[in-house]
């Protein structure tokens, strides 16, 4: 959620409302009793959600929400889109299997033909599906460990501002200092670059000259012999840094 509780202006609340709010304050005692300290969100937007279509989150205590989070990105169609739980609903009344590892199934056969489709032929033709877990982070461990596996290097190059996660590796090229700054070997072995931008360019003098600046350093720093980096095994990218509040990378 995006959109603070006092800037939403209050709706007309039913009957049940004190009733309401009530068992909201309850459930966010509870949660701040029960839950870790790892809590995000929560801390900023101490509401409980209870109902949402599309953009807009209601709240227990009748106050809607514009969410611009959307999941940190996994809900594209929105919250409650006709076609997901159509989808949703097919698949859980056919009765197919709700969890089979890596198996092969009918769905995914599905999903890997649609997905093929929208790839380029030249790339379709030679790329292969890597299933991850459920969270991105999950997908960028899985994408370093391939990347190291391939080129036999363990070195990093990663961004400023970047955020790619919380598990080990991600969190090393994760950008953060707060979040890693007390967990041992949350840098290792990671070149950090300056991200290009506008408004915060790390030269001083933004714009397209700030982009270029950028692009020189990180071409010097690894084609130097005494530039201090080993030849990395990959560098991650976060093309729109959500949590570092820049633009899209030029």
């Amino acid at each position: 959620m995006t959109v603070p509780p006092s800037i939403v202006p209050p709706v007309a609340l039913p009957a049940q409302a004190t009733a309401a709010t009530t068992t909201a304050d309850g459930i966010l005692r509870r949660q701040r009793a029960r839950e870790s300290s790892a809590r995000t969100y929560a801390r900023s937007f101490p509401i409980v959600p209870v109902r949402a279509s599309g953009m807009t989150v209601e709240g227990t205590d009748g106050r809607r929400y514009l969410d611009c989070l959307s999941g940190a990105g996994t809900l594209a169609l929105g919250h409650n889109h006709p076609v997901t739980l159509e989808a949703v609903r097919r698949t859980m009344d056919s009765g197919a299997p709700l969890h089979v590892l890596d198996l092969a199934t009918p769905e995914k056969d599905d999903f890997t033909d649609a997905l093929f489709a929208t790839l380029p032929g030249g790339f379709a033709d030679r790329a292969r599906v890597h299933f991850c877990g459920p969270a991105g982070t999950d997908a960028v461990e899985a994408a370093l460990k391939l990347t190291q596996t391939a080129t036999g290097r363990s070195g990093l190059l990663a961004f400023t501002g970047a955020y790619h996660g919380m598990t080990a590796g991600a969190l090393g090229v994760t950008g953060s200092v707060a979040v890693k700054e007390r967990v041992a070997g949350g840098g290792a072995e990671v070149t950090r670059l300056p991200y290009p931008y506008a408004y915060r360019c790390p030269f001083g003098v933004g714009g397209d000259r700030g982009a270029g600046l950028a692009a020189t350093y990180t071409e010097r720093l690894l084609d130097d012999p005494a530039g201090g980096v080993v030849p990395p095994a990959a560098m991650i990218v976060e093309v729109v840094q959500g949590e570092g509040g820049a633009v899209p990378a030029p």
